[in-house]
């Protein structure tokens, strides 16, 4: 079992604090840890963490927060342990991925989600922008376009 947490960039935080206690209290043999500072991307305890495991191996933080500090960030890092064949267990929400449930296909299918509407609302964007394309006058009664060569010439009289 490896542990991770994040400590608070303030004077007088420490590896050693409730958090480490918690961890390992929990079981885990190795701590790894960052500063956290707000969106900060770049987490070589994390890093560290998931080297240093094997497949199969525990990766146990105190609560989700403990990764990210939004949604996608934690999406993609929860995806970076499912994919070196890790397990996660958090302490807060109770969350152990060795017991059937499917949690990592959630984290992906909410990735994808994001993804998607991204996608969509850029697509919705151009529209607002550049106004929604208007279709073809059609005939009445037909679906096809009007047309000045199509119609019929007016009857003589």
């Amino acid at each position: 079992m490896i542990g991770y947490f994040r400590v608070p960039p303030v004077r007088g935080a420490t590896f050693d604090g409730p958090l480490a206690d918690k961890l390992t209290a929990a079981g885990c043999q190795a701590l790894h840890h960052d500063a956290c500072y707000a969106l900060a991307v770049h987490k070589p305890g994390l890093e560290a963490a998931i080297a240093s495991a094997k497949p199969g191996d525990l990766l146990v933080v105190p609560s989700l927060h403990a990764f990210a500090a939004h949604l996608v960030d934690l999406l993609q890092i929860l995806g970076k342990i499912q994919s070196a064949g890790l397990y996660l267990m958090t302490l807060s929400e109770g969350i152990d991925t060795r017991m059937p449930g499917a949690f990592f296909t959630v984290c992906a299918q909410l990735a994808q989600f994001n993804d998607q509407t991204r996608m969509v609302r850029t697509a919705e964007e151009k529209i607002v922008r550049l106004g929604r394309p208007r279709p073809a006058p059609t005939d009445a009664g037909t679906d096809e376009p009007a047309s000045e060569t199509d119609a019929e010439p007016p009857p003589e009289a």
